[in-house]
């Protein structure tokens, strides 16, 4: 099972971002997506992959707002995006620039109620 800094794939190619899990949780979520739409989270990772700002068709990402812009990850702060994988599934992931790396902070079948 996949735990806290795992990679979500394999190593990416030299243009490719890397995803790896923040956490546990998102790790979990994961998994729980994996379950339920396979084929819309292997989109999202490949859409991410090649591009976590702008790659996404039919405006399914976008940077969080408020509280939830930004995010700290291992004591450093990153934008937060989010990634609809389904009308309720989500991602959310924090960009590292420097490290072409996306932490996925958030995986689930739901709408995460701490937005609500």
């Amino acid at each position: 099972m996949a735990k806290r800094g795992d990679r979500a794939a394999p190593p990416p190619a030299k243009d490719e971002w890397d995803l790896v899990f923040a956490d546990n949780s998102s790790a979990k979520g994961w998994d729980e997506l994996s379950r339920h739409a396979p084929g819309p989270l292997r989109d999202a990772w490949k859409i991410l992959r090649a591009d976590p700002r702008e790659g996404a068709p039919y405006n399914r990402m976008h940077q969080l707002k408020a509280g939830f812009k930004t995010r700290a990850v291992g004591g450093v702060e990153y934008e937060q995006w989010q990634y609809e994988v389904t009308g309720g599934g989500r991602l959310w992931y924090c960009v590292d620039d420097k490290r072409r790396v996306l932490h996925i902070t958030y995986a689930g079948t739901g709408h995460p109620s701490r937005t609500d």
